[in-house]
């Protein structure tokens, strides 16, 4: 008796919270810009003053390679770049709260299964689209991690960080213009 309570007032809850949210409320979002998109595009994005698109996916090999990543696909008749690279992702802090979790939950007769970041591995993707009506490209390159735990779960997370952008266009307008003048 006190099982099919439960069991309805669980079936009671589920109906409230879903008719909170209609299957047309989350259609409606789906396609939409997150928050921020905009804000992120200007960081993942420059424009160049050349038509050279070749030129531009050389000096952009040439700059991810200088910054250790390994070339892992190259479309050059599209404009497109993909390179990765290996990295430890260990971090003694995470480490540490986690063994102290795990002690803690077995002081209190609970098992507590420890996981945190081991390996990452870095995504580049590059992008160039020539701007139609002029002799610009736009340049469009985004930086992800995947992240795998010691107990082999991974995650992936785009990286947004302004500084390793800057850095990255620093080098790569460098780049350009040494290709650009054949230097």
């Amino acid at each position: 008796m006190v099982k099919g309570r439960i069991v309805a007032a669980t079936l009671a809850v589920a109906i409230c919270l879903t008719a909170c949210q209609t299957p047309n409320d989350i259609a409606m979002r789906i396609g939409v810009a997150p928050e921020g998109a905009v804000k992120l595009r200007a960081l993942e994005t420059r424009r160049y003053d050349t038509t050279d698109q070749t030129a531009i996916l050389s000096a952009a090999t040439q700059t991810l390679q200088d910054l250790g990543f390994t070339l892992t696909e190259s479309s050059s008749e599209v404009g497109v770049l993909v390179a990765s690279k290996q990295r430890d992702a260990e971090e003694a802090g995470e480490v540490a709260g986690q063994v102290a979790l795990t002690i803690a939950m077995a002081l209190l007769g609970s098992y507590h299964n420890p996981d945190w970041a081991k390996d990452q591995t870095i995504v580049v993707t590059l992008v160039t689209t020539p701007i139609a009506n002029s002799k610009q490209v736009d340049v469009r390159v985004s930086f992800d991690r995947i992240i795998q735990t010691k107990n082999g779960l991974s995650r992936a997370e785009l990286i947004q960080d302004p500084e390793i952008y800057r850095e990255f266009f620093t080098k790569l307008s460098g780049g350009v213009f040494l290709e650009g003048h054949e230097i």
